[in-house]
């Protein structure tokens, strides 16, 4: 019992490193951040399942949860925040319990499992281990699919919406450039959302969860008309029964037509001239990203779920965006130079 309270409390205190990562990655360089952070997390993790009996990490647990607790005040101390500093009690506390379980317990069994025992072993230690593979991709992609589309100086160049937010310790900017003039490309952003233009991404898959978005192919005059306040929906009215309301989407908190669109709990779509045939769509989200026990509860969901998720769909909407603005420049007598 005492061996599986322990197993348990290194995974829980593993997951929680995500939101840790997330804090340190806005304060640290990433050459630092994310092997520290891969390491105590996947580690921790790692080490509560080879002490609940993981085939393939059972045996080394303990010097697992060794390199997880010193990378863990590494990143703790280097790039955390007093609030973070419970996270380093818990560090030592957990290694120390953990080893004095492991040496007044008994030692795993080892009598062979029997056919039905050896098949739940096996399926078990296979999802164990592929989580493990995910987590640890998913750690080491993150600040390349964070940033994808755009260079440090672009990264650090204001924009509309920024003011909204002025310390932000959490940052998403995605962006494409478009072989077409800047006015060809507002258009297709004025009307997006789900009672009007679409986004632009894979409504297939929209659809397949209730949400009945269909991408449009044209531009829509009736569409184009927006201001501060209005919502652009995300969903339908009535969508899951009206669980939810039938509001679901993003208020409008700034506008500059032709330039900026900015959603209130999405970000910035802004674009940018580049010159009289090229422009530059670029998508930013910011949030505080102060850390807190709610922030901690859902980063593990936001990391695995929600961040590779949110990258899928709106690096397709920036394309199809950026397609859709360029066939119809093409349509109407201009080539874009190659790409």
């Amino acid at each position: 019992m005492r061996r599986t309270i322990i197993a348990t409390l290194l995974v829980l205190h593993g997951l929680g490193h995500s939101a840790a990562g997330v804090w340190a990655m806005s304060l640290g360089p990433t050459w630092a951040v994310v092997p520290l952070w891969l390491i105590a997390e996947v580690g921790f993790i790692a080490a509560g399942l080879g002490l609940a009996g993981v085939p393939g990490l059972r045996g080394s647990w303990q010097p697992i949860a060794f390199f997880a607790g010193v990378s863990s005040v590494a990143l703790l101390a280097s790039f955390g925040s007093l609030a973070l500093a419970v996270g380093l009690v818990v560090d030592v506390l957990l290694l120390v319990f953990a080893t004095a379980v492991a040496e007044r317990s008994a030692e795993l069994e080892t009598a062979p499992p029997n056919g039905s025992r050896r098949r739940g072993a096996v399926a078990a230690a296979t999802v164990a281990w592929a989580f493990l593979a995910w987590l640890a991709l998913v750690i080491v992609v993150r600040p390349w699919h964070m940033s994808w589309g755009v260079n440090e100086a672009q990264r650090a160049m204001s924009l509309p919406g920024d003011e909204l937010v002025l310390e932000a310790h959490y940052r998403m900017d995605h962006a494409v450039t478009v072989h077409a003039p800047a006015d060809s490309v507002w258009p297709w952003l004025a009307q997006i959302g789900q009672d009007r233009g679409g986004f632009y991404s894979y409504d297939q898959l929209e659809r397949l969860i209730g949400d009945d978005v269909r991408n449009a192919d044209r531009i829509h005059p009736e569409w184009q008309e927006r201001e501060v306040g209005d919502l652009v929906r995300a969903t339908q009215p009535g969508y899951l029964g009206g669980r939810f309301g039938d509001s679901l989407g993003w208020r409008i908190a700034q506008l500059e037509p032709g330039r900026a669109l900015v959603l209130e709990n999405w970000g910035a779509f802004v674009v940018l001239p580049v010159d009289e045939h090229t422009s530059r769509l670029h998508i930013r989200t910011r949030g505080a990203g102060t850390p807190s026990l709610r922030g901690v509860a859902l980063g593990p969901v936001s990391l695995l779920v929600f961040e590779p998720a949110h990258f899928i769909m709106e690096r397709r909407m920036l394309l199809g965006i950026r397609d859709r603005a360029e066939r119809r420049v093409q349509r109407v007598g201009f080539s874009p130079p190659p790409a």
